[in-house]
């Protein structure tokens, strides 16, 4: 598989989640606000007067979580950095490829990490699934910091298997996994030029 037919996978499955993300926030921070009517009855005078009042109901958006940030940051900078290495035209042995490998794989936590919030256990085994696959991938092609970052996460995960066997602890790991992640961000932004668009 070439590196441009990779790239524009991962290009794919992140554009399409921060549609999603985009979708969500913009569908629920607009809500109208309504008008109340009330009718006053003058028994003394026999007569009734109506009286229209503005009533702002006041809906609070829909609140992403710091679970649903860190994903579509991450995702972001993985598509900036996937942009920017097809135009370089890079190999698929390529170190930088770890980093986007890197990237992928804490999208794919965040993901497991949020469905077991939901109680979603099969998409959890499924997202950690992709985890364990697509970590072996960056770590096949990562060299330096990117490695050690990688190497070490795996370490966190190694006994973990399939979340759903103890969903308490998974999460545990996983919030510490994700956050062993987090210095490839910086690697990503520090390799992709600030002009690069999404």
């Amino acid at each position: 598989m070439s590196v441009r037919t990779s790239t524009a996978r991962l290009t794919a499955a992140s554009l399409l989640l921060l549609l999603i993300l985009g979708a969500i926030v913009a569908g629920c921070s607009s809500e109208p606000s309504g008008q109340a009517t009330t009718t006053a009855s003058n028994a003394g005078a026999g007569s009734s007067t109506t009286a229209t009042q503005s009533a702002t109901t006041t809906t609070s958006p829909l609140q992403l979580s710091d679970y649903d940030r860190e994903l579509a940051k991450t995702a972001t900078i993985q598509h900036q950095l996937a942009v920017y290495l097809d135009e370089q035209q890079v190999s698929q042995g390529d170190p930088r490829m770890g980093i986007i490998y890197g990237l992928r794989v804490r999208v794919q936590a965040l993901t497991c990490r949020q469905a077991l919030d939901k109680g979603d256990l099969a998409l959890a085994d499924t997202a950690m699934k992709d985890v364990y696959s697509t970590l072996n991938l960056g770590r096949n092609v990562a060299t330096g910091t990117t490695a050690a970052a990688l190497a070490d996460a795996r370490a966190i995960i190694d006994t973990l298997g399939a979340p759903s066997d103890a969903p308490g602890q998974a999460a545990v790991l996983l919030d510490r996994f994700i956050a062993q992640l987090a210095p490839l961000l910086d690697e990503a932004t520090a390799i992709t030029p600030s002009t690069t668009s999404t």
